[in-house]
């Protein structure tokens, strides 16, 4: 074939291939095939990446969670064995019993209590806590809870802080009566209301006002000299309530429950006889308290029914040794007058108002007229500060209206309910869950003042020290909630990187 030839062929090929579509139905198909197999490879690639990150983001969040529950089980523990770590700093677990312990003196968690672990769901946790009596977090916390959690080799940490549940000791240097009549504030909170306190009277205030909640201020008229504690992210106080330049401060305290302190057998085992009217020498010890008016059967101020237990002044002066009295209500009319005779320590307890025939929220406490409440032994010089307590166990009320020179005392009900109402002088404490001050009395607390031992926060325990008395206890109040970065290695403390 000639060269001319050849061309000619080839470019008849050509131009018959241009015409038709035969010999690219193969390269067309595996090209086809190619891509989608390509496009479906994507796909299932993706596919598993994204099951693994649904995976990973799911154990992560069931990783804090199982965190979370590790702390809750161990702030529920802290509450159950409070009695227990006033006399030892931790609390173990050994064969699935809960036993008292010490820190751990060397290798990981060093200082710390020793760790407990549990399972929550498809999760495990492990929990330490600090020793309680100690400080955590540099100072800045009374105790503080970390925990792990752990899903699908996932794991969170996170860490709690807490403050001791109790009222904070006075400064020496605050609540001062100066010469001359004056008084400078100070930072002791002498008035609490542990959910809210209200303002709405003219009292002048010369001591610390503290809430969980905040503190509401109406008609300006009221000045408040001290400082001023409100919950966590809680508003601050209106300015206008300051007399001076006092700070606000934020923080939440548990007041704690008067069970922690009062007598267990306090139903059958009381004072109750010395102001109860004898009937042929019975009960033993009455009538021991003095009466003003001479006759207690003339003119009997206690009805000792079980359901009773009324104490009722008016007009009188009843004077009381204590120790400890089991009582549904007080009221005092008149010019009616309590006192704590010298040398002793007198604290009343109220009964539940359910217990007691009456309704919640009704009046346990009731000063009206111009009664009054004193301490003969009260004297800052040499330094006596010893006040008669009035401890309410449930959502009783408090109504104190003396307007009748200087009373010296203590009204605590965590679960009760303080309206400050008079226009007298108060001195000493009034700490319940709200606090409302509606009169114009003054409130005030002299340098040096100490709070009664059943009110103050036990010492840290020792080991192998004298055992501190079965009716302290140790509680503790949340205050902070964090997430910590990274895993805590074994040379670093369970809280680093927190």
């Amino acid at each position: 074939m000639t060269r001319m030839a050849a061309i000619d062929r080839f470019i008849l090929l050509v131009r018959a291939l241009r015409r038709g579509e035969r010999g690219m139905a193969l390269p067309t198909a595996l090209f086809a095939m190619t891509a989608a197999m390509a496009l479906a490879g994507a796909a299932v690639v993706t596919s598993v990446d994204v099951q693994r990150g649904t995976k990973r983001d799911s154990g992560s969040k069931s990783a804090i969670a199982a965190a979370d529950a590790g702390a809750n089980v161990a702030t529920m523990r802290l509450s159950s064995y409070s009695k227990t770590l006033a006399k030892s700093p931790c609390i173990a677990e050994v064969n699935g019993s809960l036993v008292t312990s010490e820190p751990v003196k060397t290798g990981p968690g060093a200082g710390w209590c020793p760790p407990v672990s549990g399972t929550v769901g498809r999760g495990t946790y492990q929990y330490w806590v600090s020793p309680a009596g100690t400080k955590c977090n540099d100072g800045t916390y009374a105790l503080c809870i970390v925990s792990v959690g752990t899903v699908d080799g996932v794991s969170r940490r996170i860490e709690l802080t807490f403050n001791e549940s109790t009222l904070g000791e006075p400064d020496p240097a605050a609540g001062t009566t100066t010469g001359g009549g004056t008084t400078t504030g100070g930072s002791f909170e002498g008035l609490v209301g542990q959910d809210k306190v209200d303002i709405s009277g003219s009292a002048d205030i010369h001591v610390g006002v503290g809430t969980n909640g905040e503190i509401f201020g109406h008609n300006n008229a009221a000045n408040v000299c001290g400082d001023m504690r409100v919950g966590i992210g809680k508003k601050p106080p209106d300015p206008k309530l300051f007399c001076g330049n006092h700070k606000v401060t934020y923080g939440n305290v548990t007041l704690p429950p008067v069970t922690n302190f009062m007598p267990s057998n306090i139903a059958t085992v009381n004072a109750n006889a010395r102001f109860t009217t004898c009937k042929k020498g019975l009960p033993v010890g009455c009538q021991s308290d003095t009466l003003s008016s001479g006759s207690y059967g003339n003119n009997s101020p206690f009805d000792p029914a079980p359901t009773g237990r009324f104490l009722n002044l008016n007009g009188e002066t009843l004077t009381v040794s204590g120790p400890d009295y089991w009582i549904c209500k007080l009221k005092m009319n008149g010019k009616s007058e309590l006192i704590m005779r010298a040398g002793t320590k007198v604290r009343f307890f109220f009964d539940t108002p359910e217990h007691c025939g009456l309704t919640p929220g009704s009046n346990q406490i009731e000063m009206n007229g111009n009664s009054k409440i004193t301490a003969t032994s009260y004297q800052t010089t040499p330094g006596n500060f010893d006040m008669p307590g009035f401890y309410l166990l449930g959502a009783g009320r408090a109504y104190i209206n003396g307007s009748n020179g200087t009373n010296e005392m203590i009204v605590y009900g965590p679960n009760a309910e303080i309206d400050l109402s008079g226009s007298a002088v108060f001195k000493g404490l009034m700490a319940a869950k709200t606090l409302l001050v509606t009169g114009s009395g003054t409130v005030i607390s002299d340098a040096g003042y100490q709070l009664p031992p059943e009110l103050k926060p036990p010492p840290p325990p020792t080991s192998g020290g004298p055992t501190q008395p079965t009716t302290t206890a140790r509680l503790f109040t949340p205050q902070t909630y964090v997430e910590c970065t990274g895993v805590a290695t074994g040379t670093e403390a369970p809280n680093s990187n927190c």
